[in-house]
């Protein structure tokens, strides 16, 4: 699989998302399976839905900028834990794509997988930019170490989500999702937003932040802020729709809290 793409516009888009080469590793709690990760009946989805189908979300920040590294995984991740403070009430803090891709790319730009990058966002946290630039991925940094504490995912709010199904429960629940999908050469957004309904041309493994469901001519989907800059997609975000959510490329994961620099745990705001 290769790490690049030329997109319909001519542009090459860098990837990253590597297709697993064994099984998952053992521990991972599948949402639906506990209390705090409920599952969400879709006769339940278009009143949660509601009237706001758009991208716009109070929580989001910035749009992240991979820029020709294939740190896909590592940005998503990031925004995904940056987010999830948001919604914690807490200040934002932006948090480094390249300190976290340091760990997990063995020294070499090839990608990663979304298992190893959620798994040492948990474990050891990843530092923030005002320690490590968010593209600095070539080697350790003075007081990373220890920054990297300060931003943790909570173990108890990060699960494997298997389906579609469970991908919408998530965010319905408040939780931010890692999406690893197949990403072909025509996934252009439309003016509101959809990536196409069929993939066509090169593709490659890509990783991208989910955080808001939404709902188009009966077929739903859930927006990403995508690692591209603003100038691609309706700003950097799209919409993956139902029919992406399948192939070998290390699935869905869903997080919801992160520690906080004290140590602390701040309930996140606005779940069903």
């Amino acid at each position: 699989m290769s790490n690049t793409i030329i997109d319909s516009n001519g542009v090459e888009r860098f990837l990253g998302n590597l297709i697993p080469t064994k099984s998952l590793a053992p521990g991972w709690v599948e949402y639906g399976s506990v209390p705090n990760a409920p599952l969400v009946p879709r006769s339940k989805w278009p009143e949660l839905i509601g009237a706001d189908t758009g991208p716009g979300d109070p929580h989001l920040q910035y749009v992240h900028d991979q820029d020709g590294i294939g740190m896909c995984n590592c940005s998503a991740t990031c925004s995904a834990m940056e987010r999830s403070r948001s919604r914690q009430g807490l200040e934002f803090v932006a948090i480094s794509g390249g300190d976290l891709y340091q760990r997990i790319s063995g020294g070499v730009d090839r990608g990663s997988m979304l298992e190893d990058g959620l798994s040492v966002s948990m474990k050891t946290g990843v530092a923030s930019v005002a320690v490590v630039p968010y593209l600095d991925w070539r080697g350790e940094n003075p007081g990373a170490s220890q920054d990297r504490t300060r931003f943790r995912v909570l173990t108890d709010e990060a699960f494997l989500c298997p389906t579609f199904d469970h991908c919408m429960s998530a965010v319905f629940s408040g939780f931010d999702l890692i999406s690893g999908v197949m990403w072909y050469s025509n996934y252009e957004p439309d003016g509101e937003g959809w990536l196409p309904l069929v993939g066509s041309g090169q593709a490659g493994g890509h990783a991208v932040h989910g955080y808001k469901p939404t709902l188009r001519n009966g077929i739903y989907g859930i927006w990403h802020k995508n690692s591209w800059q603003t100038r691609w997609g309706l700003n950097g975000m799209c919409v993956f729709h139902e029919r992406m959510y399948s192939g070998p490329v290390g699935g869905w994961w869903a997080v919801r809290q992160v520690v906080t620099e004290e140590g602390d745990v701040p309930a996140p705001v606005g779940t069903v």
